[in-house]
């Protein structure tokens, strides 16, 4: 590791929108952090970075790091990566921050100054870690027994992927490669550290292809995906592709996403990135952003705050609303606990700059399957509860939220062709026999329970 830079003596950084210089964000004591807008961009009538920081001249202050910077710093295996590379604790927000904030998702960078305030060229300084780290490409590999194309679901020979899929997904129909470290392959997914950040507890890292040559590469910036592997619970990345792929079939906004198969590792799930667009990058704000949590408290919400906050902040509220009515309903009946503040999102609109709408869905599991002494329902409080949810929570909360009453009982109507659409992909999935059958023994109780029987 190379220690020229000790993270934790940063006090000093520059935010940048889309490489335009916005402010200063200073670190004062323990105590008192503050963030401050450029005078000039002020004068020139600039977009704001946040919902949560409006511009103006009054500097923001803050006792701890303000949740807008605080849910950028990465989370779960990457942060212990972070902790244990940098040797930073996970209690200081603001130093991870200066180790990882240059390239994080989303428009907003940051940029640590030295004690003469000029910036650190971090690349300069990574160079020798990531040069230690010796790639070697190893080639996707057609996954046995499974005949589905990866990417849209569909029946295909086996080993396959529909060509208009693999271009649309990877923008090219090359055979691909994954760039790993061969004496350790998963820790080269921990590359994004080194400048770059993502949140989630799974293991994941940020991948670069080179279209001309198939090769996916794991870089902290200038990544088009998100790769992720086998972790902590078994089978995470077939649990999410067949999860996400029911979502789609049902008519979800999802990102293009597909799967590789690596002998050395096993599936890895991969999802093309939604916060890019014509080679510029969009805002992007998760829920703890917008309402002002700290990644720490992302589960102590409810879903009424976030509704509150698509009803403010979306340029197209009543479209949005009841897209997150028919998103929380999905979740709950596909078994996914994990919704919390962090996986809900406003994007910017790449057709609109500066106005937000509801960003695809990602990161939808069966988390149930996975971990099945789970106390929680869908993540967040719903009608004040966490736990045993009734059907009834769910329509009460679509009329309080004010959707029109067809599309409060949509959902309700279409369970059958839900669970129909369940059973076909996940008996077709690449999950093992077992674990088929646990998930759809979830999905069959929540479906019940949602029919009020």
């Amino acid at each position: 590791m190379n220690h020229e830079v000790d993270f934790k003596l940063i006090t000093k950084a520059r935010v940048c929108l889309r490489g335009e210089f916005v402010g200063i964000l200073e670190k004062e004591s323990e105590e008192k952090t503050i963030f401050q807008y450029d005078e000039e961009y002020c004068a020139r009538g600039k977009a704001q970075i946040s919902t949560s920081l409006p511009v103006r001249r009054e500097p923001y202050i803050s006792r701890q790091l303000h949740p807008f910077f605080d849910n950028l710093i990465t989370e779960g295996w990457l942060l212990q990566h972070t902790e244990k590379v940098f040797h930073i604790d996970k209690s200081n927000r603001f130093a991870l921050l200066m180790a990882t904030g240059k390239s994080p998702i989303g428009a907003v960078t940051i940029h640590p100054l030295d004690f003469l305030e000029s910036e650190i060229d971090l690349t300069k300084f990574f160079k020798d870690d990531l040069e230690l780290q010796q790639l070697v490409p190893f080639n996707d590999t057609p996954v046995p027994n499974f005949n589905r194309c990866p990417s849209c679901f569909k029946a295909v020979d086996s080993g396959s992927i529909h060509q208009r899929c693999a271009k649309k997904m990877w923008g090219t129909t090359k055979k691909l490669s994954v760039g790993l470290d061969p004496t350790a392959p998963q820790t080269s997914f921990a590359r994004v550290i080194y400048g770059g950040s993502i949140s989630g507890a799974q293991k994941k890292g940020m991948f670069r292809l080179n279209p001309s040559k198939g090769l996916l590469t794991p870089v902290p910036s200038g990544a088009q995906y998100i790769l992720k592997p086998n972790g902590v619970y078994p089978e995470l990345p077939e649990n999410e592709h067949v999860t996400m792929a029911i979502a789609k079939k049902l008519g979800f906004d999802v990102p293009p996403f597909s799967i590789l198969h690596i002998d050395q590792i096993g599936i890895i799930f991969a999802i093309k990135r939604f916060d890019q667009f014509e080679n510029e990058a969009l805002m992007v704000e998760d829920m703890g952003q917008v309402i002002c949590v700290p990644s720490s408290d992302k589960y102590q919400s409810s879903n009424e705050k976030i509704a509150a906050a698509i009803a403010k902040y979306s340029s197209a509220p009543t479209i949005d609303l009841n897209k997150f009515y028919r998103r929380l309903i999905f979740s709950y009946f596909i078994g996914n606990a994990d919704m919390h503040l962090k996986n809900w999102s406003l994007l910017e609109n790449p057709k609109a700059k500066g106005s937000y709408m509801l960003s695809p869905c990602y990161d939808f599991l069966n988390t149930r399957l996975p971990i099945p002494q789970e106390r929680i329902d869908i993540g967040l409080l719903l009608n004040g509860k966490s736990r045993n949810l009734k059907w009834t929570y769910f329509r009460n909360f679509g009329e309080k939220i004010k959707i029109p009453k067809k599309m409060v009982e949509e959902p309700f109507e279409k369970l059958e062709s839900w669970l129909n659409t369940t059973e076909e992909y996940v008996s077709a999935s690449m999950l093992s026999d077992s674990s088929k059958e646990k998930y759809l023994e979830i999905v069959k109780f929540r479906c019940k329970i949602l029919k009020g029987d």
